[in-house]
Order: C-alpha cells, then sequence, then structure tokens
C-alpha cells in the first residue's frame, strides 16, 4: 500500500494462500494513517549482508515504551532493552538521540548465518516495523599484486638477530662503478 491518506484507515485482513492453495491464512488488522512523521520508521526496510558479518538497522521513534527487536518465526523470539540473542546471534540495542530525528533505536546483529534470513520487527511500546534481512552466502575473491621498489645503494652492514630463522636473501645491487655486484647472505 503506498500513497495512504487518512482516509485510508480502517480494519484490514491479509489472507496468504499455502500450499497451493490449499491452505489460507487469514489476518484481521487495524490501519491507523496520521499526518506527519510516523511514531516509528526505520530507514531501510530490506537490509543484506554476507554470511558472517553484521547488519544495523536504526529504528526512529517518538512514543515511548519498551524497546525490542523480534524475530517473526512460527514463535516471536524478541531481545529487550539492551542486549541478548535470538537465533544463537548476538543482537545489542542502544538507544541514542538524534537532533533532527528524535530516539534512536540502534539494531546490530553480529556474526550472521544464512539460517538468520528472515522477518524482523523492531518495536517501541505497541509499535513495530517490520524489517527484512537477506544473509548471502560470502563470495571469495583472489586478488594479485607486484610491488616493485627501487632503493639507492648503501654502505650499511646486514645483521640478524641470533634467535631468529636463518633466512637466505638474494640482494643485486648497483656498485659505485655502475656495475652489478651479488651479495648473498646465509
Amino acid at each position: 500500500m503506498t500513497d495512504l491518506g487518512m482516509e485510508d484507515s480502517g480494519r484490514y485482513r491479509c489472507a496468504v494462500e499455502i500450499n497451493g492453495g490449499s491452505d489460507v491464512i487469514i489476518e484481521r488488522f487495524q490501519l491507523s494513517v496520521t499526518p506527519g512523521t510516523p511514531e516509528l520508521y526505520v530507514d531501510q526496510q530490506e537490509v543484506t549482508e554476507v554470511e558472517g558479518g553484521s547488519v544495523i538497522v536504526k529504528c526512529y521513534y517518538r512514543n515511548t515504551g519498551n524497546r525490542k527487536w523480534c524475530k517473526i518465526r512460527d514463535s516471536v523470539q524478541c531481545v529487550w532493552e539492551n542486549s541478548g540473542t535470538t537465533e544463537g546471534k548476538s543482537v545489542t540495542l542502544q538507544q541514542t538521540t538524534d537532533a533532527t530525528r528524535g530516539n534512536v533505536l540502534t539494531v546490530t546483529m553480529s556474526g550472521l548465518k544464512m539460517e538468520n534470513t528472515g522477518w524482523y520487527r523492531c518495536g517501541v511500546g505497541d509499535l513495530m516495523m517490520p524489517v527484512h534481512i537477506t544473509v548471502r552466502q560470502q563470495t571469495t575473491t583472489q586478488s594479485t599484486s607486484t610491488m616493485t621498489t627501487t632503493q639507492a645503494p648503501t654502505t650499511e652492514q646486514s645483521s640478524f638477530s641470533p634467535a631468529a630463522e636463518p633466512v637466505q636473501t638474494d640482494n643485486t645491487v648497483q656498485g659505485p662503478e655502475g656495475g652489478k655486484e651479488k651479495d648473498t647472505m646465509r
């Protein structure tokens, strides 16, 4: 639903067909459209992150009440006020104030796994805002870089620590007459 006006306020039903339509779930809800800034909103309702990463969701709110972050499944699992876990993942809730947007509940979920994909709710008091998190498999990329260094000849002597493992280096330096000298250190 987009471009809602106050006249769209009222009771609605949402129906979902399951198993090709053999099962239907119907939920009723009350929609209230109010003018001005919403009491609770998020910047992004869809967030994507790679496995092992973290997501940060900022919930902006004007109302009061208990702050929570919930995973929506067959049963609802919530983290209240400060920190906890949902589906074995660490979740922290931090409350701050933004000069222009008011109260901010910053939700951080760390160590994401593919099974953490799904719907969550950011809640303050009786208000809830759904957020969908998609966790995708991390792709591996391999990069190769080459670095070339030019160094002026020096008269310094090489030294090594007796505790270090022996290392053989093969250095070619330009001698004073312009010829090349090979210096092997063992």
